[in-house]
């Protein structure tokens, strides 16, 4: 079953748009799919999806592209992508038409990170307004590409401290590009003037440790603040200067999903990591009394006794120097004995500590991982890895279904997105479950592309945009 796809009309703005080179920059030609999750961050779009695609199945093209995370995104006449090959890190322009490559760009690796499993350099996905491609590599930092690859400017970074590499995507909001720069020791919120690629301020986020989260600009009209899902700590910062406007607490220790706004207004945030909740961390002076072997008063791995403490060295080892001191092990102990796996919704506005009056509501079940909530039509859809998914009402928090199977085991990286009343979420082992949204569980369609999927997909015009482990396909009509 195939939905809406792009009129005659539009088809033919698009093929004008193409004999016109780089004049389309800073106009949005149909429905454009800006950034990670699209439209303000939303995973929504109109125009629908085909609810059955495959290999040899509704493919209107698919191109063959280098290894990445990110997922793609649109604008005009094309698609954007970031890739890893023969130690470059590139930008990528296909064909929105045709998926033919328009041009590459690449930028020098510095060390690379190999602590995940899935990890790779390119896993930020772009963001564009149309006058401007921002990319970024924890291996390099930031760049910013004209539409037709034409460079900007580049600001080098350091590599984020994190054995897991970074994990986050650049936004624009306003005038700005926000990237958040959590990690073991040294986090911070950066924001950069998109026209020169200069700092404009940061944000010192010093309780913060390693997150991959996004940054959401909002309200998404008119953003006037940053909100960022962190180590224990929901955190909106004024666009105009970084200071920070409301907290709330009650986050797990580590989040990689990402907040998202509500069209009641309200931002919803969930996450989960193993064992939050359960306070487990013996005290420092008993690893010391057990392990410290040289009686310096700081523990190597080797050292570190059987349990949490050898388990989690890497993270508490904040600034990965192989000794962990007590102040680190304290700092981390807290983060993990603090941590709660939560759904919640929050009410934005206030000032300072506003977890007693600005929670509306939370949930402690189908909890997702990696997966950003998607925020849909009056209702908040949750994604846990094996596959289970959950609907709430957005409003009250009430459960409509809860970790039911989609029928697609395995872990769940790329997040769920939705058009004209369906839902679409892939499993990392390549399945996309379309299924109706409501307050039933209603599967339409189960579609295996028979490799890894771990990017978010896209849609636009009518079409179904996914990223697999070596091409884009472009599904539709």
């Amino acid at each position: 079953m195939s939905h809406a796809h792009p009129t005659g009309f539009r088809a033919h703005a698009h093929a004008l748009v193409l004999a016109m080179g780089t004049a389309w920059a800073g106009v949005a030609l149909g429905a454009d799919w800006p950034q990670f999750r699209g439209p303000n961050a939303s995973g929504v779009a109109t125009g629908g999806f085909p609810t059955t695609f495959g290999p040899d199945t509704n493919v209107v093209w698919k191109t063959s592209v280098s290894g990445g995370n990110s997922s793609p995104v649109l604008w005009g006449p094309r698609v954007f992508l970031t890739a890893f090959a023969d130690n470059q890190l590139l930008t990528v322009a296909l064909s929105r038409a045709d998926g033919r490559e328009a041009w590459r760009r690449a930028l020098p690796a510095g060390p690379i990170e190999h602590g995940a499993r899935l990890g790779n350099p390119a896993t930020a996905t772009p963001a564009t307004d149309g006058e401007r491609v921002v990319v970024y590599f924890g291996p390099f930092g930031l760049a910013s590409y004209a539409p037709d690859g034409t460079e900007q400017w580049r600001l080098p970074l350091p590599n984020p401290v994190t054995q897991h590499g970074a994990g986050t995507s650049p936004v624009i909001a306003g005038d700005l590009i926000l990237l958040n720069c959590d990690q073991d020791v040294g986090s911070h919120l950066l924001a950069v003037d998109k026209h020169t690629g200069r700092e404009a301020w940061r944000a010192l986020r010093p309780a913060a440790r390693r997150g991959f989260s996004t940054p959401l600009p909002w309200p998404a009209a008119h953003p006037e603040i940053a909100v960022i899902a962190g180590t224990l700590r929901l955190t909106a910062y004024r666009l105009k200067d970084g200071v920070e406007a409301w907290h709330v607490d009650g986050l797990p220790n580590e989040m990689v999903s990402s907040p998202v706004g509500g069209d009641d207004g309200n931002i919803y945030v969930a996450g989960w990591v193993a064992g939050s909740g359960v306070s487990r961390m013996p005290t420092w002076e008993s690893l010391v009394a057990e392990g410290d072997a040289d009686h310096d008063g700081v523990l190597t791995q080797g050292e570190a006794p059987p349990g949490p403490a050898r388990q989690h060295f890497p993270y508490l080892d904040s600034d990965k120097d192989g000794r962990l001191t007590r102040a680190e092990y304290e700092a981390a102990a807290h983060a993990f004995d603090a941590s709660h796996n939560v759904a919640m919704a929050v009410r934005p506005g206030g000032t300072g500590d506003v977890t007693a009056t600005h929670v509306v509501w939370k949930q402690t079940r189908g909890l997702p991982y990696c997966a950003t909530p998607l925020a849909y039509d009056g209702r908040l859809y949750l994604v846990r890895n094996g596959g289970l998914a959950t609907c709430l009402d957005a409003a009250t928090g009430k459960v409509f279904y809860q970790e039911e199977r989609l029928g697609a085991i395995g872990d769940n990286y790329a997040s769920p997105v939705a058009s004209d009343g369906f839902v679409c979420v892939f499993s990392q082992a390549g399945v996309g479950v379309v299924y109706r949204a409501g307050n039933t569980l209603d599967v339409i369609a189960r579609n295996a592309l028979g490799e890894s999927v771990v990017a978010t997909p896209a849609i636009a015009d009518g079409r179904l945009y996914v990223r697999t482990a070596s091409a884009v396909y472009a599904f539709g009509k």
